[in-house]
C-alpha cells in the first residue's frame, strides 16, 4: 500500500468508515520506532465505537458551543482510540503514555484544559470568544485543533501556546496525514481567514 499517494473518499460518511477500517489494519502490526522522541501509536490500537446523537449533544453542552457537521460525523463513526500513545524517547528514559485521539467522556477534562491553555496564551476567555465571534477550537489529538465555527471552512491548526499554524485544510486530510504519513504537514494554497488564531490581531486581545 502506497501511503504517500493514498487517495481517500470525498463523501464524509464513506470516508470515516474507510478510515476506521484502514487505520486499524495498519495498526495491527505497527511497532514503535526506536530512537524517536514523541508519542507514537501502539500496536493493535483500535477506534472506540462512535457516539449517539444524545451523547454528541452532551459533549456540545460540556464545551458550550455547537460542533460543525463534519465533526459530528466523525464522532458518530469513532470516538477516539482505545490505547494511549507511547513515547519511548531516544535516550533510554522510561516510557511515557498519553491519550491519543481524544474520547468523550474519557478525555473531557483534557480537552477542556487544552482549550483553556490556548485561551490563556492568547489572553482571551470564553465570554470574549463568543462576544467577538472568535472561532471555537476543538482538540482532536495532542495540540491539533479543529476550527469549529466562524470560518468559511473547518481547517485544523497546530496550536502550541501562541505558536499557531495551519496544519490541514479540513478534518479528513488532517486524519490521513496524522495517521498514515507520520505527521507530515499538509500544504494547501487556500487562504483561511481565521480571526485571532492565525492573525494575532491585537484588537482581539485583552490589554
Amino acid at each position: 500500500m502506497n501511503i504517500e499517494n493514498l487517495q481517500f473518499p470525498e463523501n464524509p460518511n464513506v470516508f470515516f468508515s474507510w478510515l476506521k477500517k484502514l487505520s486499524e489494519k495498519v495498526w495491527e502490526n505497527i511497532e514503535p520506532r526506536e530512537g524517536i522522541f514523541g508519542f507514537q501509536i501502539q500496536k493493535e490500537t483500535k477506534w472506540i465505537e462512535g457516539l449517539s446523537e444524545g451523547e454528541i449533544e452532551e459533549y456540545e453542552s460540556e464545551l458550550n458551543f455547537a460542533f460543525p457537521e463534519i465533526y459530528k460525523t466523525y464522532l458518530r463513526n469513532m470516538n477516539g482510540t482505545d490505547k494511549p500513545a507511547i513515547n519511548i524517547y531516544g535516550n533510554g528514559e522510561s516510557v511515557a503514555y498519553a491519550p491519543n485521539h481524544y474520547s468523550f467522556p474519557r478525555d473531557l477534562e483534557i480537552v477542556k484544559d487544552r482549550i483553556q491553555w490556548i485561551y490563556k496564551e492568547f489572553l482571551v476567555d470564553e465570554e470574549e470568544v463568543k462576544r467577538e465571534s472568535i472561532p471555537h477550537i476543538i482538540p482532536i489529538v495532542s495540540h491539533r485543533f479543529l476550527i469549529a465555527d466562524n470560518c468559511a471552512e473547518n481547517p485544523v491548526l497546530s496550536m502550541h501556546g501562541r505558536d499557531s499554524v495551519l496544519y490541514a485544510p479540513n478534518l479528513q486530510s488532517f486524519l490521513v496525514a496524522n495517521i498514515f504519513r507520520n505527521h507530515s504537514i499538509v500544504t494547501t494554497d487556500s487562504e483561511f481567514q481565521i480571526k485571532l488564531w492565525l492573525d494575532e490581531d491585537l484588537e482581539y486581545l485583552n490589554a
